[in-house]
């Protein structure tokens, strides 16, 4: 999707591309602020919250309210309205973002907002959900961002397979590339399961793979500022896992 759709209801129609969530959710005027807040939000809920765990040692109840009341920050506090592609990335400026709002301790004033009528962002971590030990809280965020990200373009994956009645090839794709067992069933075996060659499996999977990887790529993109950077950021990411 281009920020130049045009069309019926073109208006209505939410931007994903490159900085537009982010130059959205800075602007409490536009039609999609509150829209584009929750957006970052759903990508950066379990990386912020893992950050609070790791590098300043909250305990859970505390880091899953400083992770509310920091998302509530970026709508009340005009978090956003600096940031630019030319700052550098934005997970970067996340991380910064959150230090300082520990130091500072904003809680208090974001408490008492939060109650005086400004509305909370739904968000849900995943119940029982807790960060991996082993990794420094840089590593514990880039970790968790690139499991949301791929999260989410998987999910919208899935949807646009059904859309177009492709959840045959989606069942396919999820069989060999997500499920989780003692390993990825053969080619052979894919086809047999769901009735279909060798040859159309092979071709499912190269398909989905490339539209994965395009989603994915997509929202990359929102958080840095060329398309060189975001290929340099889907190598640091993923490694080779989606490069194919």
């Amino acid at each position: 999707m281009s920020d130049s759709t045009t069309g019926a209801g073109a208006r209505d129609v939410f931007p994903t591309t490159r900085w537009t969530v982010i130059r959205e959710a800075r602007d409490p005027a536009s039609s999609h602020y509150r829209e584009s807040l929750e957006v970052l939000a759903r990508t950066y809920w379990r990386p912020v919250f893992a950050y609070l765990r790791r590098k300043w040692g909250k305990a859970r109840d505390e880091a899953l309210d400083l992770t509310q009341g920091f998302f509530a920050a970026l709508c009340e506090k005009d978090f956003l309205r600096h940031v630019s592609p030319e700052h550098g990335r934005f997970r970067s400026y996340v991380m910064a973002s959150l230090d300082n709002y520990v130091r500072l301790d904003f809680r208090s004033q974001s408490a008492l907002k939060r109650g005086g009528g400004v509305a909370r962002i739904s968000l849900d971590v995943g119940e029982g959900y807790e960060p991996e030990s082993g990794h420094s809280p840089e590593e514990t965020f880039l970790r968790e961002w690139a499991r949301s990200v791929l999260g989410e373009a998987v999910r919208e994956l899935e949807a646009e397979c059904r859309g177009d009645g492709r959840e045959n090839a989606f069942r396919i794709f999820a069989a060999r590339d997500l499920e989780l067992g003692s390993g990825p069933p053969s080619y052979d075996a894919l086809a047999e399961r769901f009735g279909t060659s060798v040859t159309e499996v092979t071709n499912v999977l190269y398909r989905l793979r490339k539209r994965l990887r395009e989603m994915v790529l997509n929202r990359v993109r929102d958080t840095v500022t060329s398309d060189r950077e975001a290929e340099d950021e889907m190598r640091e990411l993923f490694g080779r896992r989606l490069q194919e």
